[in-house]
């Protein structure tokens, strides 16, 4: 049995919290639910940053709409509809 899942679009803002000063991060994700969402985050801003994640504190995640994504690529996809994705 192929049951169809619902790929949503988040917009996440992490908070980085050295010892001097702040620093934020706004991160668009494709995800199935927002804890995928928040993985995705963390490890997107871990391997480019190389920021740890007991360091990072997500302040907020929305939801938002295929062509407020930032990402050129990750527009695209969003507005492909012959992708799908099947668990």
């Amino acid at each position: 049995m192929v049951k169809e899942v619902q790929v949503k679009n988040y917009r996440i803002t992490l908070l980085r919290k050295p010892l001097t000063t702040k620093q934020v991060f706004n991160v668009d994700v494709r995800a199935v639910s927002k804890e995928d969402a928040i993985e995705k985050a963390f490890s997107r801003i871990g391997s480019k940053h190389r920021v740890p994640r007991q360091l990072l504190k997500v302040k907020k995640i929305k939801e938002i709409a295929a062509s407020d994504l930032k990402d050129p690529i990750l527009r695209e996809i969003a507005s492909d509809e012959k992708i799908k994705i099947h668990q």
